[in-house]
Formats: structure tokens, sequence, C-alpha cells
């Protein structure tokens, strides 16, 4: 391995771990990083003549699928265009992003980098940097006042990221951390936990929030239970008891549930529906499946440019909720891209969110396991939950962001390291 590439290679992975640094801070933050980092692998890959990886079979298949759930967005995207003969080049933007992803996932792969220990620091350090972001630079204008956010985020994204790196940094602690005596670095992770959902909750969002009785009743078990079934069934319970409290002593998280499940209990299917928060997001689920049943293979392409067709096309919603389906592109990461390019998207969007989890649960299963595929875990499960309710590749620095984070992750968890499996901690 040339001088220049053993010194290049460093860098270029670093610079992959530290997406999540400025996300929501800095805005072209998450691309800029994507394709500096892609580019630098890209070279490391075909000229810095890195040592050969001795893959398992196992191993090999999943890296495969990781590099095809990269690829499929764009061509789903392609062979819908091609159905349709529409040349927009627009609707390739976000989707060519995880392209970029691909070298970045094998050169994480191949150096066998352990993204958690930078994680580590890097996550705590994000929140800390979007507190104080908030604190100097006040609530932006174009949002309201009781919802926390930077300048270019959505609220909803800043709730989600935040409530991610939270539950990372929780996949992150392992009893060992506190047997050795808590140092800086348990410290921070720490306040990571509490400051993510401080963030979250402040963002009043509701948005992967149903992950969180999830990733904590996993990280009860892989501290905790493992060694008994007993202690693995009481960490579920308190993994329950923990939302309970959450649900009955937050009282922003009281309302918005309570308010969601009033606005559910009281949608109507006859007529026209209400419009309320989770009214609207039922109304679009409704017109998008109508208009996946009429384009099943070729969609309807950028929903933006589609949408003066539609007008007045559904009668079961409002003219309010039908210019916003096609405004906020139906509040479903899935349903969006299938309507858009039919079945195709929607089988690839379902591979793009579900492999990447799969890949890093699969490790949670074994005999010993790592952080970077519990940390993968809990931003996966995070993202895709919150994929249910909001968009979370639509956007093009979001799609950096995702395809820096799968690089990262996926490539940690998936490569053969040059020692035996250990625990949490040890990673």
């Amino acid at each position: 391995m040339p001088r220049w590439a053993e010194r290049l290679a460093p860098f270029a992975t670093l610079l992959a771990c530290a997406a999540p640094l400025f996300v929501v801070t800095l805005n072209g933050w998450s691309s800029g990083v994507l394709f500096v980092a892609s580019l630098l692998a890209i070279l490391l890959l075909a000229r810095g003549r890195l040592p050969p990886t001795p893959w398992r079979p196992g191993e090999r298949h999943w890296l495969a699928a990781c590099v095809l759930a990269l690829l499929l967005p764009v061509l789903s995207v392609a062979a819908a265009a091609s159905l349709r003969g529409d040349a927009y080049a627009a609707q390739f933007d976000a989707p060519a992003r995880m392209l970029l992803g691909i070298p970045l996932l094998l050169l994480i792969a191949r150096r066998r980098v352990d993204a958690a220990t930078h994680l580590a620091w890097i996550l705590p350090l994000s929140l800390l940097i979007t507190l104080a972001w908030h604190v100097v630079g006040g609530q932006p204008a174009r949002w309201q006042p009781a919802r926390m956010t930077t300048s270019f985020a959505d609220p909803l994204v800043f709730g989600y990221l935040a409530l991610a790196f939270s539950m990372m940094c929780l996949m992150s602690l392992a009893p060992e951390d506190w047997r050795r005596g808590p140092d800086a670095g348990v410290f921070l992770r720490v306040i990571g936990v509490l400051l993510g959902i401080y963030l979250s909750v402040r963002s009043g969002s509701r948005s992967g929030w149903a992950a969180v009785p999830i990733v904590l009743a996993v990280w009860l078990h892989l501290v905790w239970g493992r060694r008994h079934w007993s202690a693995s069934i009481a960490g579920w319970v308190l993994a329950v008891l923990a939302a309970v409290l959450a649900y009955l002593a937050v009282p922003t998280v009281h309302q918005r549930l309570g308010l969601g499940l009033h606005e559910l209990l009281g949608y109507s299917w006859h007529g026209v529906a209400p419009d309320t928060s989770v009214g609207m997001r039922i109304t679009f689920l409704r017109i998008a499946a109508d208009l996946v049943a009429q384009h099943p293979w070729a969609g309807i392409g950028d929903i933006h440019r589609a949408a003066a067709g539609f007008t007045g096309a559904f009668g079961y919603a409002s003219p309010e909720a039908s210019a916003m389906a096609f405004r906020s592109a139906f509040h479903n990461q899935i349903v969006t891209n299938a309507v858009r390019s039919g079945i195709g998207g929607l089988l690839a969007t379902t591979a793009l969110l579900l492999v990447p989890l799969a890949a890093c649960s699969r490790r949670l299963l074994a005999q010993g396991y790592r952080r970077n595929a519990a940390m993968g875990f809990a931003f996966f499960l995070t993202i895709l939950v919150s994929s249910l309710s909001t968009e979370v590749v639509d956007l093009k620095y979001l799609a950096s962001f995702y395809a820096a984070m799968a690089a990262v992750l996926c490539g940690a968890a998936l490569a053969e390291s040059h020692r035996e499996d250990t625990p949490l901690s040890a990673s």
C-alpha cells in the first residue's frame, strides 16, 4: 500500500464518520462530506493497492445486498422515467447520491474501520453544536416558535435525527463502562442520550418516537438480559414502563400522542375527510393508493410537476389536503416513491430502508456483538419508523446523509475484523 494511501485512507474514513457533525446546522455539509469522501474512496480503491479482505461467504452476500440497496433507487427512477418518456433531470438528484455511498461502503469494509469509536464522540458533539447553534441563532422565523429547529431543517427532520443520535449514543453504552469508572467519553455519551431526547421533544415531532421502546428493550437485552431469559423479559418490561412514564410525565409527549389518538379515532371515511394532522396523513395514503393503482409501473414522475393534472380528482380530500399531498410528498417515504416510480420505486425504497437495518441486526444475534452493529441498528430503526410519517431521503442533503451513514455503519458492521468478536463495550 503506497505511503500516500496510508495517510489518505484514515482521513477519508474519519470524514465519512463526521457526516452527523453539522447535518442540521451547516447547509451543504452532508452533501460535501459525501462527495469528497466518495471521491477519495474511489481513488483509494482504484490506486491505493488496499490489502485484500478475507470475506466469509455470508458476509460477502450481505455486502452485495447493501451495494444493491444503494443502487436500486436510481435504477427504479431510470426505469420508470423510461416508461413515461420523461427526461426531467432533477428526479435523479436524490437517488443518484446513493451511488456515491457504494465506494465509501467498500472502503470502510476493506479498511475494517471501527466507526463506533469515532461516532461515540461525534454524535454527542453534533447534538451540543445543534443546541448551541439554536441558542445563539434563535428560532428561525419560518417555523413555529414552539417547534425547535434550525434554519433549513424541517422540525420533523430535526426531531428524528436528534432522536436517532440519542439512541445511537445509548447503544454505545455498556455496564463495563461503569465498572471501569465513568470517564469523559462515557459522560459525553450520556449527555448525548439526554440531549438528543430533549431536542427531539422540543421539536414537537412524533416522527420516530415509536422506535424508542424497541431500541431501549434491545439495549437492555444486550447489556443485561443475554445471560438469563428472566432478565431479558425484565428489560422489555422496563422499556414499556419507560415509554408509559414519558407519556405521563412529559407534557409535550402526552399532548402530542393524545392529540394524535383523538385525530385517528375521529377520522371519517365518508364524505370529505377532516383536515387534522393525522387525518391528512390518512388522506394522503388514500390518494397515493389511487395513484399507484392508476400508474403501477411508470408512476407519475416528479410529484410537484404532476400535481396540476390531478386537481379535484379525489372526492374524499379537501382542496387543501389534495394540494398538500403533492406539496408535502404524502408524508411517507415508501409511498412517495411508489407514486413517483411505481412498483419499482416501492421495492427499491423498501430495500434501501430495510437491508441496512437487517445487515446490522443480524450481528446482534451473534455470540459476540459490536457497537457498530448496535449503533447501526438504532439509527436505521429510527429512520425506518420516521419514514412512515415523513420523508427521510427526498431532500438532497438527507439523501447524502443517509448514503454516508449507510456506508459507514454497514461497512463497519459487516467488515471482517482481525480480532475475534468481542462484547459491546470492548469494540
